[in-house]
């Protein structure tokens, strides 16, 4: 196992080699896919406004606090997070992955993200393990993995609404006319669904209000964004704003346990 500096190292590697993706892939889009048309009328009915893939940039600035202040610090200064390298290059790597699909393989990417999803929550429990962080490790390990985990848990629910219209399913229930299935748009609800009680599910267990309110980011940026059906925007809506809520809670919750 790589332990100490050589691990930081490592990270910085991995890190590089993803930002070099991501600039050798500028024209394509991250996180969220932009709105789509698919054949047979088809669409994605999860459709996010433009601004909603400026929190990548958030993300990938605190992740670079991860990388560098390791490397950076003074000796002096406690920093008990294992660097967690093998993990972290395999998250650089699956992103490169994923980016480098883009679109052509809807259902390799969607499978991509969820091997993501499970790697990025295994560092995200490591780093919520931290019984006394300091204000470095709060900043540069907890707040860009709790982003980190968090929106791509709404990219792959994004994904998988993506990957709906490809399904025999849905060409075969559509008409000519451009309108989504009613079983797409169940389905769509569903994920909504899905997401809000996961995002409270994980800002409970670990008293973290930055999940949730990742996660009203992404709901209200649906509810701007060009949606085909009103209610797709109305229930994003209204999740956002009961994520906002919950999140506001966890942060009572958390002031009241600690007095």
């Amino acid at each position: 196992m790589l332990r100490g500096r050589s691990g930081h190292w490592l990270n910085l590697a991995s890190f590089a080699a993803l930002m070099a993706a991501n600039l050798a892939a500028a024209a394509l889009p991250f996180g969220l896919r932009r709105p789509q048309r698919f054949p047979h009328g088809l669409h994605a009915l999860l459709t996010p406004a433009g601004y909603t893939f400026t929190i990548w940039l958030i993300i990938y600035v605190l992740m670079s606090g991860w990388v560098l202040y390791p490397l950076l610090r003074p000796n002096r200064e406690p920093f008990s997070v294992t660097p967690m390298p093998v993990r972290f290059l395999l998250t650089c790597t699956l992103s490169i992955v994923w980016i480098t699909l883009g679109e052509r393989q809807p259902l390799i990417s969607t499978l991509v993200l969820f091997l993501l999803v499970f790697v990025a929550a295994s560092m995200y429990h490591s780093t919520r393990n931290i019984l006394r962080p300091s204000a470095a490790e709060i900043w540069f390990v907890r707040l860009p993995f709790s982003l980190y985990f968090g929106w791509i848990c709404v990219t792959a629910l994004a994904s998988v609404d993506a990957l709906l219209p490809h399904s025999s399913i849905s060409a075969a229930t559509i008409s000519a006319t451009s309108v989504s299935a009613p079983s797409h748009l169940g389905l769509t609800l569903l994920l909504l669904a899905v997401g809000i009680l996961s995002a409270c599910f994980v800002g409970f267990r670990w008293r973290d209000a930055i999940v949730p309110l990742t996660f009203a980011w992404g709901y209200g940026a649906l509810a701007a964004g060009p949606q085909l059906h009103q209610i797709v925007a109305i229930a994003s809506s209204a999740g956002s704003l009961a994520l906002i809520a919950y999140a506001l809670w966890i942060v009572f919750l958390r002031s009241h346990e600690r007095d």
